[in-house]
């Protein structure tokens, strides 16, 4: 049964999840640094009922946006936007009125001028990839325009191999 709308809210230990598991973790993310100029990767999942748990390359990252609520303004984290399986980059996700703060914290801060945001649907179940680079350059911002679909299949690769972390999480 599909929910014309779901309330996003974070799982109750969001912030400890974000550094919980930090060895086995890197060796997932590991595989896909660096393929694409990838340098950030972030896997969120929105369970049916609505609850977001995330696993993170740079999990400072999310912290941050997470701790100052800013998350609330980025609309990768709106059902409205991930609801449509589609992709944006980080930027044009931003609310207008804390656009500066958002790309501060996930841009600036990081030094990741380039930023991917997917979104995807498995079952009843919503996954958000979050990809970013420390380059800027022409051939790193073509990546992130015609490999879209390299993409999709990087964060299929990264949840499956997250799936034992998320399953334990949802118990």
């Amino acid at each position: 049964m599909e929910k014309d709308y779901i309330r996003v809210t974070p799982h109750p230990k969001f912030l400890e999840l974000l550094f919980a598991f930090r060895s086995e973790l890197f060796s997932i993310f590991r595989d896909v640094l660096g393929l694409h100029e990838i340098n950030h990767i972030a896997i969120s999942r929105v369970s049916e009922q609505g609850e977001l748990i995330t696993f993170s390359s740079t999990p400072a990252l999310e912290f941050n946006l997470f701790s100052n609520r800013l998350w609330y303004f980025d609309k990768s984290y709106h059902p409205t936007w991930f609801r449509q399986c589609t992709q944006n980059e980080w930027p044009t996700l931003y609310v207008p009125r804390r656009y500066d703060e958002l790309y501060y914290s996930k841009q600036i801060k990081h030094q990741y001028p380039l930023g991917l945001s997917l979104s995807t649907q498995l079952n009843d179940v919503f996954f958000i990839y979050s990809l970013a680079s420390h380059s800027s350059s022409l051939v790193a911002r073509e990546l992130f325009t015609t490999h879209v679909d390299d993409f999709y299949k990087i964060g299929e690769y990264c949840s499956e191999k997250l799936s034992t972390f998320f399953a334990r999480e949802t118990k």
